[in-house]
């Protein structure tokens, strides 16, 4: 597997591929931040928590439609499923423009989440099909740098979009995209699953398929771990803009602190590539967590000792801190979660992707509809998700190094 087999497309170049199929997601949500108040008012919404369910839309049929994904491309392979998933990505992006009232343009948020989902997990599975153990982790840790350029720079390209013109020009920079990305694969990406490699579309092998990912004890408690890791960082996302600009009085400077404060992210998936063939994938991501919950319980005290409301110095510090630590972990996660599941890339994708994604929509918007006028929610967020992630962590250590061996 470490044998890079598919010369019809350089590594080089499928690196930075997977890196944009991978953004997708965050494109889709980072690039709306700055525009949600505005899309909020023109449907008839008060700024508030409300406006956060234009996120967890998008995440809950990203999460959902996951399933399906991973089990079709074990029979027909990757890439038609990776344009079917485009396709539904770009006719939902119209809707989003057609969209005459707040609960139509969440159902099309909905569906452009299902679209952006075959994304996701084709990435997991092409990136498996290609790759494995350490190796993976590394490939996963570049494609993950490159990703982070988007919430980098997504937030400052939406307010620059909203500078000249209406909200809507956002939804046509996600049709651009879209179809970027469908014209990019359709012409240059080699399919990665091989006919021999291909299993029936039976119910029957698809139900084993499934039962078989769901067996393997790595796999599930990683795939809980990563949604653990990730609802902290989803309950942040979904109140970036609240916090920043009602909170903090920083409404013109939000996409730059949101995208300086990402960097953090970019850096920690940066090394971590550099690491991780070194240390092994298990050590880096320990170390990682036991930060991410030290820094978690200092940010704990630290909201404690200012009421709630730390200084605005600080509280880019603690979240420059806790990006480090999840840019360290996240990509490791996943490769881990998916080192038993050769045989079952696809479904593994799927299966890892839906109760990932869903467990961190789901914390993530109970935890920001919490925010009020202080950083108590989010602070206790962060807290708690690592606290449970790291003790699934270090319970299911040895499991892991076993499989990592």
């Amino acid at each position: 597997m470490s044998d890079y087999p598919h010369r019809e497309i350089s590594q080089a170049e499928l690196i930075i591929l997977l890196a944009l199929m991978t953004s997708l997601g965050a494109l889709t949500i980072d690039l709306q931040l700055p525009a949600m108040p505005m899309i909020a008012s023109d449907f008839g919404l008060a700024p508030g928590n409300e406006q956060q369910w234009m996120i967890t839309a998008y995440m809950l049929g990203f999460a959902v439609a996951q399933l399906f994904y991973g089990p079709v491309s074990d029979s027909v392979g990757r890439k038609p499923v990776l344009l079917f998933g485009l396709a539904v990505y770009i006719i939902a992006s119209v809707a989003c423009l057609l969209a005459d009232s707040f609960s139509l343009f969440l159902a099309a948020r909905a569906v452009q989440g299902v679209g952006a989902a075959a994304a996701r997990i084709m990435v997991n599975a092409i990136t498996r099909d290609h790759f494995a153990g350490n190796e993976m982790a590394r490939v996963t840790s570049l494609v993950m740098m490159i990703f982070i350029m988007v919430p980098v720079f997504a937030p400052s390209l939406g307010a620059l979009l909203l500078h000249f013109g209406p909200w809507q020009f956002i939804i046509y920079t996600y049709l651009g995209f879209g179809l970027l990305l469908a014209v990019w694969v359709m012409v240059r990406l080699p399919e990665s699953l091989a006919s021999g490699q291909r299993r029936p579309f039976r119910i029957n092998h698809i139900w084993a398929s499934f039962k078989a990912v769901l067996a393997e004890p790595v796999s599930m408690v990683f795939a809980v771990i990563s949604g653990l890791v990730f609802s902290g960082f989803m309950a942040y996302l979904n109140g970036s803009e609240q916090i920043f600009s009602q909170m903090y009085d920083a409404k013109d400077k939000f996409p730059q602190i949101f995208g300086g404060i990402a960097l953090f992210f970019g850096l920690a998936a940066f090394i971590n590539a550099k690491i991780v063939m070194r240390f092994g994938v298990y050590q880096v991501t320990f170390w990682a967590m036991s930060l991410l919950l030290l820094g978690n319980i200092m940010g704990l005290i630290l909201a404690g000792y200012f009421a709630g409301l730390p200084p605005f110095f600080a509280l880019v510090i603690y979240l420059g801190f806790i990006n480090v630590c999840i840019g360290l972990i996240y990509g490791n996660l996943i490769a881990i979660a998916m080192l038993p599941l050769g045989n079952h890339a696809g479904m593994g994708a799927s299966v890892i992707g839906v109760v990932s994604a869903l467990i961190a929509a789901i914390l993530g918007i109970v935890i920001s509809q919490q925010i009020s006028t202080t950083l108590y929610a989010i602070v206790l967020g962060f807290l708690g998700s690592s606290f449970c992630a790291f003790l699934l962590l270090y319970i299911w250590r040895k499991r892991v190094i076993e499989a990592i061996n």
